[in-house]
């Protein structure tokens, strides 16, 4: 492999690490007051509106919370029953049992899943989140239920190979201030157009979360291999990436024939955030494509 290829390959994993954190192209004021959908604190904090047959659950990356998925929340509780979570020590859940790993925010997942009465789930992720969702969906509880999941940016390989020594420069800027380098990095994802009290929003949920449970789910990250559990999974599964961080479809497929790859080349990493409306749309026609596969196809109002 020549150099150019492989620091082509480093540079792609490099933005792919800093990008786990989220953004917004939406007003961080109307995503937190959404009448659509209703959110509520115990244990875990959920947010939710039961209206439909078909359930989709929203899943969030590393320092994100649920209300980054505000937009898609408002758009598909129209016709589907939605839900999503601050995954466990994100946002406003507690730190209970919130276990920094892969599995372990999976663990909270299902606690979610176990709730949802509907036996038609389709999992949503956003960089770990959907990691994390194929964690649970190969599990006993979440096999039955899970039918699909879109990998929005994710999914480029089923392990992380960016190099060691990168790795660890990261690490320990994090370990020496975390606050401070969880949110230059999410300030250096932002362009200069995006509106400031959004890009502040999303650095203070980055930054805000607790700094031992980041860096344990980041380090299992970087340490899994996901191989297993994809050649396990039954489910469709569909990646949504950008052209900069194109999966490698091949491999994938020799693991999991199921495996499709839908290009989105109209945005940058964070196409749910940046183009809401857009995504929306995409995801919308996409989530009824694998309905009418599945012989699953309810007729709603947009149809």
């Amino acid at each position: 492999m020549s150099i150019k290829i492989r620091l082509s390959i480093c540079l792609k994993w490099v933005f792919f690490l800093v990008a786990l954190v989220h953004v917004a192209s939406l007003s961080a004021e109307p995503l937190m007051e959404q009448a659509s959908y209703s959110c509520s604190s115990q244990q875990l904090h959920i947010c939710k509106e039961e209206t439909g047959d078909v359930a989709l659950v929203f899943v969030h990356g590393w320092g994100g919370r649920a209300l980054f998925w505000g937009s898609q929340l408002d758009y598909f509780s129209k016709d589907y029953s939605v839900y999503a979570m601050d995954l466990p020590g994100h946002g406003e859940s507690e730190m209970v049992k919130a276990d920094p790993s892969i599995s372990g925010m999976a663990g909270g997942l299902e606690y979610l899943v176990n709730q949802i009465g509907v036996d038609h789930i389709v999992m949503i992720g956003h960089d770990i989140g959907a990691y994390i969702a194929l964690s649970l969906a190969v599990s006993e509880t979440g096999r039955e239920k899970i039918k699909a999941i879109f990998a929005v940016e994710s999914m480029v390989d089923t392990e992380v190979s960016m190099p060691r020594k990168q790795y660890k420069r990261v690490l320990k800027s994090l370990e020496d201030n975390f606050e401070g380098t969880a949110r230059q990095m999410t300030l250096d994802l932002f362009s200069a157009e995006t509106d400031h009290k959004i890009i502040n929003w999303v650095a203070d949920s980055v930054a805000q979360t607790d700094q031992e449970l980041s860096l344990g789910l980041l380090n299992d990250f970087m340490n899994m291999d996901m191989s297993s559990e994809l050649s396990a999974y039954q489910g469709d599964l569909v990646i949504l990436n950008t052209q900069y961080n194109p999966p490698r479809v091949d491999r994938l497929k020799s693991i999991n024939p199921k495996v499709m790859s839908e290009p989105v080349g109209w945005s940058e990493h964070f196409i749910f955030l940046e183009n809401a409306a857009l995504f929306n749309q995409v995801l919308d026609q996409l989530i009824k494509t694998h309905l009418e596969s599945t012989g699953d196809l309810r007729k709603y109002s947009r149809y």
